[in-house]
């Protein structure tokens, strides 16, 4: 019999936990500040108060991340401020400022994880596109009308 086997301690799988944990925040801010600066740069330069943000299937230099949990945790930070959000399958969000700023009531802030179940009620249809692949189709006339955009400046 061997009696040389390691048995970790609690607290040691707790704490390998906590940092697994930690990281899957930290990309989830990274996506949240790529969404984030993709409003301010639609704010600044255009007369839009909205955007249509794709969550990337991929972060490079980044390890896989769970893209639906991702997309609930932008919904949950940004609604949270005050920005109407929308999820538009399979991965994107319809994010939208127009509206004027209300006074919003104090709220006991729960963790991420506590309020995910209440998003997965409100967005059921996070959970039909687990690893959908992502096509752009436009009409026609959408091409047609960006063409002779193009067209004009030139």
């Amino acid at each position: 019999m061997n009696n040389d086997i390691k048995i970790p301690s609690i607290s040691s799988l707790h704490h390998e936990k906590s940092i697994k944990e930690t990281s899957k925040i930290d990309i989830y801010n990274i996506v949240l500040n790529k969404c984030i600066e993709k409003i301010i740069f639609t704010n600044k330069n255009t007369d839009k108060t909205f955007i249509i943000f794709e969550i990337p299937k991929i972060l490079i230099g980044y390890p896989n991340y769970d893209m639906k949990n991702c997309i609930l945790f932008i919904i949950n930070r940004l609604s949270e401020r005050g920005y109407l959000i929308e999820f538009i399958e399979p991965f994107y969000l319809y994010i939208d400022w127009g509206s004027k700023p209300q006074q919003q009531k104090l709220k006991d802030k729960n963790s991420f994880s506590v309020q995910k179940k209440n998003l997965l009620n409100k967005y059921p249809d996070l959970s039909k596109y687990p690893d959908s692949k992502i096509e752009f189709v436009y009409s026609e006339s959408v091409t047609s009308k960006h063409n002779k955009k193009n067209k004009k400046r030139y």
